[in-house]
C-alpha cells in the first residue's frame, strides 16, 4: 500500500513523514520526493505470533511518499511534485492547525488550495490531450466512444472545479484512462496537525474545517506529529508518562493507518503456521480465490477451497483443532468475500 502527502507550506507533513516513517526526512524539491516503507502495526499479528511462535512474523507493508510543498501560482513546480503522488492507493492532505492564528479561515482556504491543486493538475493533462487531439489523425474511441468526447467531458468537469471521481463513466472507458492516473480519482483524507496546546482548547475553526472537509466526503484525522515524534525518542515508560500528562489520543501511526487502510478500501487478511504468521494486503470486498493470489499465482490457478476462521475466534479458542471441534473452522469457495481480519488456508490441487 503506498500513501502520499501533500499540503501547502508549514503544514508540517515532513514532521507527519518523519513520525510514521521514523525516518529523517531528506531535503525536498519537485524533483524529488523522500520515500519509506515500514510495518503496518498490526496487534493481531502480534497475538498470532505469540500463539504459533513461527520461525518469522512479517508485518503487511506501507509506504509513505513525501512530496515537496505546494506553493500558490508555482504551476509548473506543483505539478512536477504531484507527478510523484500518480500512482498512490490514497492521499493525505495535509493542514496546519497548529500555528498561532490559523483560524477557520486560514485552515479552509488551506484545504481549498491543495484540492485545486489536484484539480489543476489533472486539467493540464486533459487540455494538452485535447490540444493533441485537434490535429488532423484517425479518430479514435474509448470503449465505443469517441476519444475527444470523453476528453471534453472530462474537461467540463474540472473546470467546474469538481474531482473526476464525481463523473460517471462506464467502467470501460475508466480503465482505458487508467494511464492518466488522474489525482482527483485517488482516495483521499485529512489530517489536521495539531499543538499540544490543542488539549486545552481546540483550535479557533478546526469543527467548521471538519464540517467543510465532510462535505467533500473526506474523513478527517487529527495528530499531534511534533509532539509524538519528540515522545518517539523518549524511553517507553517515559514517553507514557508524559502521554498521561498531555491527556492526549497519542497514537498517531495507528490511528493514521487505520484511516489510510479505509480510505483506499483496502483489508488485511493472515495467514498462519509454524514457519511464518503473516499479514497480507487486499481489496475490500475480494473474493477468497483473489487473496490465493495474492499469496502466490499458483493458489489462485489451482484454487480448491480455503479453509476460514476469524483471527478473533482463533485466539479465543487457542487452536485450530478447538476451533473446528467448536465448529468455527469454515470451508468456503472461490466466491467467499474475505473479511478484515480473516485467517485463511487455501488448499489447492497443486
Amino acid at each position: 500500500m503506498q500513501v502520499g502527502f501533500l499540503g501547502a507550506e508549514a503544514s508540517g507533513k515532513t514532521t507527519l513523514f518523519e513520525l510514521l516513517s521514523n525516518t529523517q526526512g531528506a531535503f525536498l524539491s519537485p524533483d524529488k520526493a523522500n520515500t519509506a516503507a515500514v510495518d503496518v502495526p498490526d496487534e493481531r499479528v502480534d497475538k498470532l505470533s505469540a500463539l504459533y511462535k513461527p520461525k518469522k512474523t512479517i508485518y503487511a507493508k506501507i509506504t509513505f511518499v513525501d512530496i515537496n510543498r505546494l506553493s500558490p501560482g508555482d504551476r509548473d513546480n506543483n505539478n512536477k511534485s504531484l507527478n510523484h503522488l500518480k500512482l498512490m492507493d490514497a492521499l493525505a492532505i495535509v493542514i496546519n492547525g497548529y500555528t498561532p492564528g490559523q483560524d477557520e479561515k486560514a485552515m479552509t482556504n488551506e484545504l481549498d488550495f491543495c484540492l485545486s491543486e489536484l484539480i489543476l493538475s489533472d486539467l493540464d493533462q486533459v487540455e494538452r490531450k485535447l490540444e493533441r487531439l485537434k490535429k488532423p489523425q484517425k479518430a479514435n474511441t474509448l470503449a465505443g466512444v469517441p476519444e475527444k468526447e470523453v476528453f471534453e467531458k472530462l474537461s467540463a468537469t474540472l473546470e467546474e472545479n469538481t474531482f473526476l471521481s464525481a463523473l460517471e463513466l462506464t467502467p470501460d472507458i475508466w480503465k482505458e484512462l487508467n494511464s492518466y492516473s488522474f489525482l482527483t480519482r485517488q482516495p483521499m483524507f485529512v489530517v489536521v496537525n495539531l499543538s499540544e496546546e490543542a488539549s486545552a482548547s481546540q483550535p479557533t475553526g478546526l469543527q467548521a474545517l471538519e464540517a467543510a472537509a465532510a462535505k467533500r466526503g473526506l474523513p478527517v484525522v487529527r495528530m499531534y506529529a511534533k509532539l509524538e515524534k519528540d515522545l518517539q525518542e523518549l524511553p517507553t515508560d517515559e514517553r507514557e508518562v508524559f502521554a498521561q500528562e498531555y491527556n492526549l489520543p497519542l497514537d498517531g501511526k495507528n490511528t493514521f493507518v487505520k484511516q489510510a487502510y479505509a480510505t483506499a478500501g483496502l483489508i488485511s487478511f493472515l495467514t498462519v503456521g509454524e514457519d511464518e504468521v503473516r499479514a497480507w494486503t487486499l481489496k475490500a470486498g475480494s473474493p477468497v480465490r483473489e487473496a490465493a493470489g495474492v499469496i502466490h499465482n499458483d493458489l489462485m490457478d489451482h484454487f480448491v477451497r480455503a479453509e476460514v476462521i476469524h483471527c478473533d475466534r482463533l485466539l479465543e479458542c487457542g487452536s485450530e483443532q478447538e476451533a473446528t471441534k467448536r465448529g468455527w473452522m469454515r470451508s468456503e469457495k472461490k466466491e467467499y468475500p474475505v473479511q478484515d481480519g480473516d485467517v485463511l488456508h487455501i488448499l489447492s490441487s497443486k
